[in-house]
């Protein structure tokens, strides 16, 4: 039997400059739920460690999740388990002058088998308990156009017991851009089957289904990394192949809590406004977790005054290791007591200030005058309109 360990999107060194101070408890939280798929390996004795891109969120990332990602893969070495990884969309240099991805320590220190190339696959074959494992793998290349099949007219290396190919990019139907990006198409799937089991990276949920007798497997992430991401289940993929069959489960990782509260005005109490959203945010906070409160809907503008978004702020971050507060309310009118204007008429403005000027004057001669000053005026601001 051929046992496999797939993980992808582990974001380590995540810059997020909301976190602030707790930037760097944040960074060693996902260091943590990274570092369990290492341990997993090791204590289950996996043949196979696989890691589909993105394990860095950056192209330079700091020292301290670059020792831990060595201190990880020494200890899968000496467990006797070999490794593969593949660079991913955060990781992978656009050109030479960029370098080369963070991944090259593992190459230089002979810790990992690094597919370093974007343009085409390379094929490392791998003899596991008398079985023959193909493992192809090509990086992620930055340089395509939107909607560009990264494998359009390529034949992946394969003709082995097993035939793996590691990739990151989205699928078409099955996993969706997430923005204007490349797209592997299924006909490109299709037009190779010699691959059994397709490993993929970049989209942060766990997908696993079948493209005729091909499967394909998204590990998802390790970690949430925003709240759009919170309700997702993290974890790892474990592959095992014996007797000509493959089967494939799901390991969920608990990561560091995580929700998003969206709150409509319609279910706040108007009456001391303030009081009954921090009433809300106490329902949903955890003092370990992350957590994001939307107010929504429309609220007559005197009540939307009312409400005190520092103290609200204050009391969700006491209560949660992050808060954030998202104002989306749409103040309206209703209560406000507008009086009725006729709005801004500069001629009729001209002639009370022309006529205030003539009724002030001593002597009919400075009365000829100002009501000279006033038609010129006129005259000249209605020029000034003609089309």
């Amino acid at each position: 039997m051929v046992k496999i360990v797939i993980t992808g999107d582990n974001h380590l060194n995540l810059y997020n400059q909301k976190l602030g101070s707790k930037l760097s408890e944040r960074r060693a939280r996902i260091g943590q739920a990274w570092y369990k798929t290492i341990e997993y390996a090791i204590d289950n004795k996996a043949n196979i460690y696989i890691n589909t891109g993105d394990l860095f969120d950056q192209l330079s990332p700091r020292n301290p999740p670059r020792a831990n990602v060595i201190d990880g893969y020494m200890k899968l070495k000496d467990a006797g388990i070999s490794s593969y990884i593949i660079a991913g969309n955060h990781e992978a240099p656009s050109n030479e002058r960029d370098g080369v991805s963070p991944h090259a320590l593992l190459r230089e220190a002979k810790l990992s088998h690094v597919f370093e190339n974007r343009l085409d696959f390379e094929q490392i074959v791998e003899d596991v308990n008398g079985l023959h494992i193909s493992i192809s793998g090509m990086s992620y290349n930055r340089n395509l156009a939107s909607k560009e099949d990264p494998l359009e007219g390529k034949i992946i290396p394969a003709g082995y017991d097993l035939n793996l190919a590691i990739l990151h990019y989205s699928i078409e139907d099955i996993a969706p851009p997430i923005w204007e990006e490349p797209l592997i198409q299924k006909a490109s799937i299709e037009r190779n089957p010699q691959i059994q089991l397709y490993v993929m990276g970049h989209i942060h949920e766990h997908i696993k289904t079948k493209i005729n007798d091909s499967h394909v497997v998204y590990p998802g992430a390790t970690e949430h990394f925003d709240f759009g991401e919170w309700d997702k289940s993290t974890g790892f993929v474990v592959a095992e192949y014996e007797d000509n069959e493959l089967t494939i489960k799901y390991v969920p990782i608990e990561s560091q809590p995580m929700r998003q509260m969206k709150l409509h005005t319609s279910f706040i109490k108007h009456d001391e406004i303030t009081n009954a959203i921090k009433k809300e945010v106490e329902g949903s906070s955890n003092i370990d977790g992350l957590l994001q409160v939307i107010l929504e809907g429309e609220l007559p503008f005197q009540k939307y005054s009312e409400i005190d978004f520092t103290d609200i702020n204050r009391y969700g971050s006491d209560q949660n290791f992050y808060f954030e507060l998202v104002d989306r309310i749409r103040p309206t009118g209703e209560g406000l007591d507008f009086k009725p204007s006729e709005g801004l008429n500069p001629r009729k403005r001209l002639e009370e200030v022309g006529k205030a000027a003539i009724d002030k004057s001593n002597n009919e001669e400075d009365q000829k005058t100002w009501q000279q000053a006033l038609n010129y005026a006129i005259e000249y601001y209605l020029k000034g309109r003609e089309p």
